[in-house]
């Protein structure tokens, strides 16, 4: 480890230090240290170097909050809504700069705000259930797979989330380094990490649950939910996963009743039965309502309007037969 010249305790947001070592005590990854004297538990940690000097790996897991180090322009994530498929046009883009538990929390509060959610009313429960579009502990993991093994030595780049609609992008700073490759990565594979000061705080205070085995969790986790491990790959000194949306979800994306976590609704009626009985057209009218949210005379008086238009075809009988959706 380097020390960080410019930094002291003062330049330490003190309190995420001790919310780190009272989770790692409650997980049982660490003994009670005895004190809660900041410069006591980063020696403890084994994070102060040549003497009593905060080290860069210190700097990066517990400098101050929103608050810019001229010598680490690297502690920086940017987020970005972006709308469509490309990167032409923004709905939302913010950057913030802090430690690393600060900024992938701000990064977890974005995709809060952002991602798509789809949601269905439950017989027998009052509330509706909302479910994120893709699992909430798979993106965490890959946030902090992100904040561990970026290159913090270079301080061009940063941290980078972007969601379009039909993908989520995890961007972190540098290349696969003892030989890996992306596709080694969904194989059982020795742990590496390129900032071993970093994971072990990480592993230490919860966000990560093991060491070597992130990708192979998050592909765990993506088949659960019946969708696709995300794909990896290296492009000019970035590592990239990206996560594909399900695809229901792209085909509703210009109309669905689908929300946001902050209430901006995604579409209609209409599209989202569309959606839906693409998918499963042997759905009934009462299923649809309890599926999609919406009253049974809702449902009914948009399906008269979708077979007027020949956008909807009723095959067979109302017990037994099936939807069509015409192209």
């Amino acid at each position: 480890m380097q020390a960080a010249s410019a930094c002291t305790i003062d330049t330490l947001d003190t309190r995420e230090l001790v919310v780190t070592i009272e989770e790692a005590i409650r997980r049982g990854r660490m003994e009670d240290p005895g004190t809660r004297d900041p410069m006591g538990l980063l020696r403890g940690l084994g994070r102060l170097v040549q003497g009593d000097q905060i080290s860069r790996a210190s700097a990066a897991l517990f400098c101050m909050d929103d608050h810019a180090i001229p010598e680490f322009p690297q502690f920086n994530l940017r987020v970005a809504r972006f709308k469509g498929v490309t990167r032409d046009e923004f709905l939302d883009n913010r950057q913030y700069a802090g430690n690393a538990f600060a900024l992938m929390r701000r990064a977890e509060r974005f995709l809060i705000d952002w991602m798509p959610v789809a949601g269905k009313i439950v017989p027998g429960q009052m509330a509706r259930i909302d479910t994120s579009a893709l699992p909430v502990e798979a993106v965490r993991e890959a946030l902090a797979n992100a904040f561990i093994h970026r290159d913090y030595a270079s301080a061009a780049g940063s941290v980078s989330v972007a969601l379009y609609d039909d993908r989520l992008e995890v961007i972190s700073p540098g290349e696969l380094h003892f030989g890996l490759t992306p596709e080694m990565l969904y194989l059982p594979h020795e742990s590496k990490p390129w900032n071993p000061w970093i994971a072990k705080v990480f592993y230490r205070r919860g966000p990560i649950e093991t060491w070597g085995r992130g990708t192979l969790k998050i592909a765990a986790l993506m088949q659960e939910a019946g969708l696709p491990a995300p794909t990896l790959r290296v492009q000019a000194d970035f590592f990239i996963m990206t996560f594909s949306l399900p695809d229901f979800l792209v085909r509703l994306k210009k109309g669905s009743g689908l929300e946001t976590a902050h209430g901006k609704t995604l579409g209609k009626t209409p599209d989202l039965i569309l959606g839906w009985l693409t998918d499963t057209p042997e759905a009934s009218i009462p299923e649809l309502a309890q599926q999609l949210g919406k009253s049974e005379s809702a449902i009914q008086r948009s399906v008269r309007k979708l077979r007027a238009s020949g956008k909807l075809v009723r095959i067979g009988p109302t017990k037994g037969g099936h939807w069509k959706v015409m192209e």
